[in-house]
């Protein structure tokens, strides 16, 4: 019978977590030759790389990110074990999910397609952090996250190997005062040209997708204001200052709102989520559970 040396398998999950022998050997107290003899030792002894060199970076190799899994839940078990011993009680480390979210997200799109990986396990301790695209996809592909929930998929000819699953996708609306209304309404969406704009920045999703849609139909419209926070965007579109774009499956959050009403629906344009791992075939439980439910969660339907 073959034994895995657990030691090995540790090594290699902190290697995988921090994208670095060096920076896992200071973690783990160990040197940088010991460290990287020692994985080597494992690759020969599963018969296959668990890494490739790009540059200075170390990338899981496909075989490599499904191993990273199983490293993980021993570093759970061990935690576990530990905890018994001294008495801590068993199963306090209990699963985990590390979530990555895309800065233009909508934070209530991203708490629904959460929520049932939180039902389905309330043990589960989730980790979410917000930031810059790319940077979120390095830290996916170094395993430091799990997920990374975003408005767009990855660009296609990465070095990075990520796989993007379809979650759901929305259609976008602009809404305004009754008296904006009153006056954009009839000619939609010709009356646009020169409308008064209140736009996310340039650096989001939709921004890009709306200038797009605008220019296809060689309309003008006058962008007033530029906000990335859809809580102050609104309040400027209750303020009277001009259109705002509203994700039609978020448009029950102002539907009480008396200040404001849809002018018309940007029809072609559609904004869709994925869920983006390391797997084309998702493992983690709490990642499928994400995927599997996104759809209940989103109004509309994948088309």
């Amino acid at each position: 019978m073959e034994w895995l040396n657990f030691n090995h398998l540790l090594y290699f999950g902190a290697i995988a977590e921090e994208g670095s022998i060096s920076k896992a050997g200071e973690r783990l107290r160990l040197t940088h030759p010991t460290l990287s003899v020692q994985l080597r030792v494992f690759e020969t002894f599963l018969g296959q790389p668990l890494f490739e060199r790009r540059g200075r970076r170390l990338l899981l190799t496909p075989f490599g990110a499904q191993l990273a899994e199983f490293a993980g839940e021993a570093a759970r078990l061990s935690a576990q074990v530990i905890d018994f011993a001294r008495g801590r009680g068993p199963g306090r480390s209990g699963p985990s999910l590390r979530v990555g979210l895309r800065a233009s997200l909508p934070k209530t799109i991203a708490y629904r397609l959460i929520a049932p990986a939180m039902a389905a396990n309330p043990t589960l301790s989730i980790s979410v952090q917000q930031g810059e695209f790319d940077a979120l996809l390095s830290e996916l592909a170094t395993q430091k996250l799990h997920v990374v929930l975003a408005d767009r998929a990855p660009p296609q000819g990465s070095s990075l190997r990520l796989h993007a699953h379809l979650l759901g996708e929305t259609a976008i609306v602009l809404y305004g005062t009754p008296a904006l209304a009153r006056r954009y309404r009839k000619g939609f969406p010709g009356s646009l040209e020169g409308a008064p704009l209140l736009l996310p920045s340039v650096a989001s999703g939709l921004r890009g997708r709306m200038d797009r849609w605008l220019a296809e139909r060689d309309l003008r419209a006058r962008v007033v204001a530029e906000i990335d926070d859809a809580g102050v965007l609104r309040a400027f579109g209750l303020g009277g200052r001009g259109l705002f774009p509203v994700r039609d499956a978020l448009a029950a959050e102002i539907a009480d709102s008396r200040g404001v009403v849809p002018i018309g629906k940007l029809v072609g344009l559609r904004e869709r989520y994925y869920a983006i791992s390391v797997e084309r075939r998702v493992r983690h439980p709490a990642v499928s559970a994400i995927v599997a439910n996104a759809r209940s969660q989103l109004p509309e339907p994948v088309r």
